[in-house]
């Protein structure tokens, strides 16, 4: 039963983009149901895995694992997914064949995307971790530079450098746990098992230098696939130049994916070495992200880039729950990854619609979106005061428990995320306006957004909404269930 609940939803991506692969000379209605079958397929087996790893730890060999933190990332994770492939199915329909660039291999693409996720999540072997987050890099560059423009390859360029320098480190970092464990005493082949260094962090401690040298690395390796700044240049042109569907999981599942990796380590860390080494770590590199995302929105003129920098700015703020540490801390950065995750979706999915008909997402050339797209522009000002952090919207939730945290540990640290607040909110104003009035100087001549586009933000819309109203029972017990998990 165990083995099934975590090899199903591992396994069935990698049978989905096969199927896809073989289907690639099939018709695009053929393509988009299977797609959309074996997408239900494994939001399902998701779905039975939070469920069962909610109540409590799953492992199988000494590889695979599951409890309440993997539960609440895997629950991200499966309604991001889901998110996105309705919105693709209007989004891709204009899609021009090609060799990469065709339905089937986007498709396939993104479930090969989606099972290196989910198996950075379930991995409980550190190293096992670590090829499998690298291999979200190899499975995404291509999708990053789906269009094969000069602009998205040499974004892809950029992201695969970039990201693969910066998991370099995290393999420094990594082989500097491995080897504070075995000075430690404990065994080779246990020395990577995420539940035995955990047990045994403090015989990690015996070798303090080594174990603060691979937290460095490991923070700033895996910091660079969050995106934290100042190892966050690969992540604008990414999610500049992808696809709009592509984007939404980059900002909304990579990242996610890539601080529950962080994560993991920071508990061992904390233990090994008390909280204050690691935890001022991420503060600083949360706070300086924080800084970084919300000054260069301000000086933004392409839509999805300026989406871009609010995720950076995002990220900080979640690396500064984890770092100012405490059971609100913690608890609002963890809220703070699923509201993002539903708001990034909307936002890029709105900036989807609106490159397509106005053909350019430069924010001077779009005009009048009010009049030419009504509820694509309501979306995206719903979105934005989502983003900003304001009432009645979820991400006013988490956001208002970690500077409860700061205010109530260190107060100089709430004030300057308040002033930063402040300053994302004007950046978003400042964008808005222009585009939302006036007249375009030419009648947008691109695609409409589709039914399926607008249900996929209506859907956003409607959970950031009931998530800042009400926290339904099971999401509470399983955001207290990861909560502990981190502070055990």
């Amino acid at each position: 039963m165990t083995a099934g609940l975590l090899l199903a939803p591992l396994l069935l991506p990698w049978l989905a983009a096969a199927a896809l692969i073989a289907a690639r000379r099939r018709s695009a209605a053929l393509v988009a149901g299977l797609a959309w079958s074996a997408g239900a397929a494994e939001i399902g087996a998701l779905a039975l895995l939070v469920a069962a790893a909610a109540r409590h730890p799953l492992a199988w060999s000494v590889y695979l694992r599951a409890d309440a933190l993997t539960a609440f990332f895997l629950l991200t994770t499966a309604l991001v997914f889901g998110l996105v492939l309705a919105y693709a199915a209007a989004y891709m329909r204009h899609v021009p064949p090609g060799r990469f660039a065709s339905l089937p291999w986007f498709y396939a693409l993104l479930f090969i995307f989606l099972g290196t996720i989910v198996g950075v999540y379930l991995a409980g072997n550190l190293g096992l971790m670590w090829i499998l987050m690298e291999a979200t890099t190899l499975a995404s560059v291509l999708l990053v530079g789906f269009y094969n423009t000069e602009r998205a390859v040499e974004a892809a360029w950029k992201y695969l450098i970039v990201c693969t320098v910066g998991l370099a480190l995290g393999l420094f970092g990594t082989i500097a746990f491995y080897l504070a464990a075995v000075r430690g005493g404990l065994g080779p082949s246990l020395a990577l098992d995420w539940a035995t260094l955990l047990r045994n962090a403090p015989r990690l401690g015996q070798t303090p230098r080594l174990l603060q040298l691979g937290w460095v690395f490991i923070a700033v390796g895996y910091g660079t696939k969050v995106g934290l700044a100042p190892m966050h240049s690969w992540l604008p042109d990414a999610h500049a130049e992808a696809p709009s569907p592509v984007s939404a999981m980059l900002s909304a599942a990579l990242l996610n994916c890539a601080l529950y990796a962080l994560i993991r380590f920071h508990q061992i860390a904390a233990r090994a070495l008390g909280p204050g080494y690691s935890h001022h770590i991420l503060l600083g590199l949360g706070l300086l992200s924080v800084l970084v995302g919300a000054l260069l929105m301000l000086v933004q003129r392409d839509l999805k880039r300026l989406l871009a920098y609010s995720s950076i700015e995002h990220m900080g703020i979640i690396a500064t729950g984890l770092g100012l540490g405490g059971a609100w801390g913690i608890y609002g950065a963890l809220l703070q990854v699923l509201n993002h995750a539903l708001a990034k979706c909307l936002m890029f999915f709105a900036a989807g619609s609106v490159r397509e008909r106005y053909r350019d997402s430069r924010m001077d050339k779009i005009r009048g979106l009010g009049t030419v797209m009504p509820l694509t522009a309501g979306a995206l000002v719903l979105g934005g005061v989502a983003l900003a952090g304001l009432p009645p919207f979820a991400l006013f939730v988490s956001e208002f428990a970690i500077l409860r945290q700061a205010f109530a540990t260190h107060a100089w640290v709430g004030l300057l995320l308040l002033a930063l607040l402040a300053v994302v909110f004007a950046a978003l104003v400042r964008h808005a306006q222009p585009m939302l009035g006036g007249q375009p100087a030419a009648p947008p001549d691109g695609p409409a957004a589709g039914r399926g586009a607008m249900l996929a933000m209506a859907l956003c819309l409607c959970l950031l909404l009931l998530l800042g109203l009400h926290l339904p029972a099971f999401l509470g017990r399983l955001l207290r269930g990861a909560v502990a998990v981190i502070r055990s």
